[in-house]
């Protein structure tokens, strides 16, 4: 190792390859904690170790060892609580306290502070056991979720009291902390609403559709695309702008990334959660390439205690879609078609999330993403043609030779789909 100062990464994602690359260019050694063996930033850091980023003093006990000067992490919820504690730890500077990193992950306090800051979200109540839902008086249906997790598991919309108290267990099994969150469903348009908070206000950086279905026996949740931008009122754009303002005032966020999940009805919003940080998934390329606004520098930038500047930020014309790349259950070999399409210029970004030898679990959304795709176009029409095309062109396959693409889940074919609440 040189005499770098190092920086730790917490966790492999993909958009982390982007904020490892900038690291370097920072002059910074990178240090990849992740604690499966061949996530998708590993080839792109310095080193990488096994080590969970929810280990908190785990990693506490690599960065004292390594006698690290950043810990960072720009897009995983808990790895974010894990960069903030052993920020304090050390004495090293973090964009907020540990303190608010726990406010922020754990849905109901969460919930509570949106609550009493008077930020619109859905009624709810927070358990512990079944014994607790006997005699609640929330309004079905109702979304039953674990109160902290990072992925969709364990969430589901229930209908009646009988399917709340199958499925509650459930989102107790994915809590870490035991607890899960019922909440009452609000109908409409699923969003996400990407900003910055600088010097006490936010900036609405962009904003997409989320588009998921119930599937499978089990009606799992799975988000299969995003369209930016978002079929809104303009108002309800300007009042999503505020809601970022409301919640980084709420919970003394500056200087920061921050998003929201919501349902759009009409011109008004109810937000289901929030982060100060990166969106999840692909979106830093999307919002890089439709505004030219590099949010993972800026996250970059809040880390370092640097002011963020937005004045290379730019309004977008046309439409971007995100496209999931789902497959059925099965071991994972490669997909093909892929190479040709970019090359075509059909889409923009394709990256996958699964290696060869990994095994696809349609039962969980997470488990069961092969990849993801970014297509854009002027027009409605053009883009649907553009992921019409892609879908009929790409398959992937497993182990045994079997394609197990699923081609159902697209946004050409689905694109008038009703939207679900998380």
């Amino acid at each position: 190792m040189t005499g770098k100062p190092v920086a730790i990464v917490l966790g492999g994602t993909i958009p982390h390859v982007h904020l490892i690359e900038l690291l370097k260019e920072r002059g910074f050694y990178t240090l990849l904690l992740d604690y499966t063996p061949n996530p998708p930033a590993k080839e792109f850091a310095d080193e990488h170790l096994s080590v969970s980023t929810l280990d908190k003093d785990a990693v506490l006990d690599v960065a004292r060892a390594r006698s690290a000067q950043l810990i960072i992490s720009t897009n995983v919820d808990q790895a974010n609580v894990t960069c903030c504690y052993v920020s304090e730890k050390m004495g090293l500077y973090s964009p907020y306290s540990y303190e608010t990193a726990l406010d922020v992950t754990d849905k109901q306090r969460m919930k509570r502070i949106m609550w009493e800051n008077n930020i619109p979200t859905s009624r709810y109540i927070q358990v512990i056991s079944l014994k607790e839902i006997e005699t609640h008086d929330l309004h079905f249906p109702l979304m039953v979720k674990p109160a902290d997790s990072n992925s969709a598991n364990g969430v589901k919309r229930v209908s009646t009291q009988e399917e709340l108290e199958k499925n509650l267990p459930d989102a107790l099994k994915y809590s870490r902390n035991g607890k899960a969150i019922v909440e009452e469903f609000v109908e409409g348009k699923e969003i996400s609403a990407y900003g910055v908070v600088v010097n006490g206000t936010a900036k609405l950086l962009m904003h997409q559709e989320r588009l998921s279905v119930y599937d499978g026996e089990d009606n799992v949740i799975k988000c299969y695309a995003s369209l930016a931008p978002s079929r809104i009122s303009d108002l309800a754009e300007h009042k999503a702008e505020q809601i970022l303002t409301m919640i980084a005032k709420a919970f003394h966020l500056d200087n920061t990334p921050l998003f929201f999940q919501g349902i759009v009805n009409g011109d008004d919003i109810s937000v289901i959660e929030f982060a100060p940080r990166v969106g999840g998934g692909i979106s830093f390329q999307t919002i890089k390439d439709a505004t030219g606004f590099d949010i993972i520098s800026a996250a970059l930038d809040s880390y370092l205690n640097i002011t963020i500047n937005i004045d290379n930020w730019h309004p977008f014309d046309g439409k971007y879609a995100v496209n999931q790349i789902y497959g059925t259950n099965g071991v994972y070999d490669k997909t093909v078609g892929g190479e040709k399409l970019l090359h075509e210029g059909v889409v923009k970004v394709l990256s996958f999330y699964k290696h060869k030898g990994d095994e696809i679990d349609s039962s969980r959304a997470s488990s069961s993403r092969i990849g993801v795709m970014v297509v854009s176009d002027l027009t409605e029409s053009g883009l649907r043609k553009r992921i019409s095309d892609a879908f009929s062109r790409l398959d992937s396959y497993d182990v045994n030779g079997r394609s197990i693409i699923r081609r159902d889940l697209n946004l050409d074919l689905l694109w008038n789909s009703t939207f679900t609440n998380k």
